[in-house]
Formats: structure tokens, C-alpha cells, sequence
């Protein structure tokens, strides 16, 4: 019998970075998106405020994948290194993966990371898209013509962690092949992601509604 599907998180960022290039040593993050199977949550605020109260959100959800699009060289190395220049200490984890192309738009960034972040482990949707872009068997597979790229452009992060959500929902199958495999801390169980995965429960703390209408707002406090 295949494994149930685990409760998947989109995660988008935006930072104040003016054009195509984001330097982390000074550029910040001014909100992130979090979208949930229940409705989406915005995390903004004072910078170090939002990524304390995003950190414990993330921990607190039942133990599923963080879906991203390109955050194996955008999200997931900002989160890192601007946690780190506020003095935080998240349970995001990160190594250097070279099997991506550097591409990455973070100025200091010379190659891809893979991540988890808490109990979850990270998926980064542009590798699948990727692949399913190039040609096989002399034909491309339509469903993944999408232009996914193009649709994550309007800054609203609320809607592009959905969209990195629902898509991933979508081609689970294919994607679950894609998800980051970090090495086990040391004296942890050895536990795959995918097996004896509980049904998912709707936290209290999420919105209710449909993800088009709903939306969690937790705002960090004014300083």
C-alpha cells in the first residue's frame, strides 16, 4: 500500500531588495507567507520578530514536508543568514548540495543548500518542474509546462506559498523524490518521513475557509 501523502507547508519570502540581486549581508526579510491545507498565515514586522514567531509555527505543525520554489538558493539561505546576523537560533538546518546549478540570486550564494526546518523535511518545487521541462522519450510531459517562474512575480507571499503548496500536492508523486535527505542528528531515531505518518489534524491555530478566502495574520509587534 503506497505511504500517505504528509501535510505539505508552502513557505514564500519577501525581502526589501530592489531588482533581480538580494544581498543577505544587508538587505532583510520583510514577510513571509505560510499557506496550510486550512488557509495561509502572513509573518511581518520587525525582522528579527517575524522570523522568531515563523520558527515556532513552523515547530509547532504536525511533522510534514516545507515546500518551496527555488528555495534550495533563495528562501532557505536568506532564513539562514538573516536568522543569523539577528542573533537567533532556529531549528532550520542547512548543507551545501552541488549537485544544483549556482544560480542563486543572493550575491554570496555560490551554490545550492539542502535543508529541514524542525521535524519537516524541505522540498524545493523547482527541481521538479525542472526536470519535467526537459525532454524525454522526444516529447515534453505537458503538465509541467506551467509557467511557474512567471507566476511567482506579484510579491504577495501569501499566494505564492499556496501555489508552491497546491503544486506540490499536485505532482506528489514525482516530487517526493525530490525532498532534501538530511543526515540524522546523532542520537535521534532513524524515522522515515513517509512511513506510519499519523492523518493529518487540522491545528488550532491555522484560519478556517478555503484557501482562496482565508488568511491567518499573525503580525509581529511594532518597535
Amino acid at each position: 500500500m503506497p505511504a500517505a501523502q504528509p501535510p505539505i507547508y508552502g513557505i514564500d519570502v519577501i525581502t526589501d531588495a530592489v531588482g533581480s540581486s538580494i544581498n543577505p549581508s544587508s538587505d532583510r526579510i520583510v514577510a513571509v507567507g505560510l499557506s496550510l491545507s486550512t488557509g495561509t498565515e502572513l509573518f511581518d514586522g520587525p525582522e528579527r520578530d517575524l522570523l522568531s514567531l515563523l520558527d515556532q509555527r513552523i515547530e509547532a505543525l504536525p511533522t510534514g514536508v516545507v515546500a518551496t520554489y527555488n528555495g534550495s538558493l533563495l528562501d532557505l539561505p536568506m532564513i539562514d543568514r538573516r536568522a543569523r546576523q539577528r542573533g537567533l537560533d532556529i531549528g532550520l538546518r542547512l548543507r551545501a548540495d552541488r549537485r544544483a546549478a549556482p544560480d542563486s540570486p543572493l550575491t554570496d550564494l555560490d551554490h545550492a543548500v539542502c535543508g529541514s526546518w524542525g521535524p519537516h523535511e524541505h522540498l524545493d518545487l523547482r527541481r521538479v518542474y525542472d526536470e519535467g521541462r526537459q525532454k524525454k522519450r522526444g516529447r515534453f510531459d505537458p503538465e509541467m509546462l506551467m509557467p511557474v517562474a512567471d507566476e511567482l512575480t506579484d510579491r504577495d507571499p501569501c499566494r505564492d506559498a499556496t501555489l508552491a503548496r497546491r503544486l506540490s500536492e499536485r505532482r506528489w508523486n514525482r516530487a517526493k523524490k525530490y525532498v532534501d535527505r538530511m543526515p540524522v542528528p546523532a542520537g535521534s531515531a532513524r524515522r522515515h518521513l513517509f512511513q506510519n505518518n499519523p492523518a493529518y489534524r487540522a491545528d488550532e491555530m491555522a484560519a478556517t475557509g478555503t484557501d482562496d478566502s482565508a488568511r491567518f495574520q499573525r503580525r509581529a509587534s511594532d518597535i
